[in-house]
Formats: C-alpha cells, sequence, structure tokens
C-alpha cells in the first residue's frame, strides 16, 4: 500500500468515525448541567467517543464501545439497526455488513 492510499483510508476511517459518534451521542446542550440526566447523556458521550472505525481497501472495522449503564445499553440496542445502516451509507453499500454485537 502507498503512501497516498495509506493517508486516503486514514482519512477516511477518521471522517468516518467522527460522523458516526456525531449520530450516536446524546445532545448536552438542553439538559443542565447538574442534572442527572446531564451525567447520565457526559457518561454514555464519553463512551462512545472511544469507538472506532477501521477503513481498508476489501473490508470496514466499526468497533462501539458499548456503555456500561443499562439506560446507555438500552439506548445503543434501540438505535442499532440506523447505526448499521449509517454505516452501510457512509461507505456506498460497498461492503456486506454484519451487525454483530460481540
Amino acid at each position: 500500500m502507498s503512501l497516498r492510499e495509506w493517508f486516503h483510508y486514514h482519512y477516511l476511517s477518521w471522517t468516518q468515525k467522527r460522523e458516526l459518534v456525531s449520530f450516536i451521542e446524546q445532545p448536552l446542550d438542553s439538559l443542565p448541567k447538574e442534572s442527572a440526566a446531564y451525567n447520565e447523556a457526559y457518561k454514555f458521550n464519553s463512551y462512545i467517543k472511544m469507538s472506532k472505525v477501521k477503513v481498508k481497501k476489501n473490508k470496514i472495522e466499526v468497533k462501539i464501545r458499548i456503555p456500561e449503564t443499562p439506560t446507555g445499553q438500552s439506548r445503543l440496542n434501540a438505535i442499532w439497526n440506523q447505526i448499521v445502516d449509517k454505516v452501510s451509507r457512509m461507505n456506498g453499500r460497498a461492503f456486506a455488513l454484519s451487525s454483530n454485537k460481540a
């Protein structure tokens, strides 16, 4: 792989991670800073920011850090199919995606 290809896939991975994280994150603007809901959303977002997207020539790997709180897990389960669809659309539906939660 040439340096140009490496940079292309590295940049693609970085932009897709940013887009995916912003898609999954919960908004904090409308919540009061000292509320329990704000703290819960902040924890959820900090887990989601540790997610990884790696795009290669023949495959894509997406690793989403699942929040350890019950409400975070249920929120992620509720939008899981939308996440898989978002990743597929970001890549022009070029890859057959598995929706494994391993």
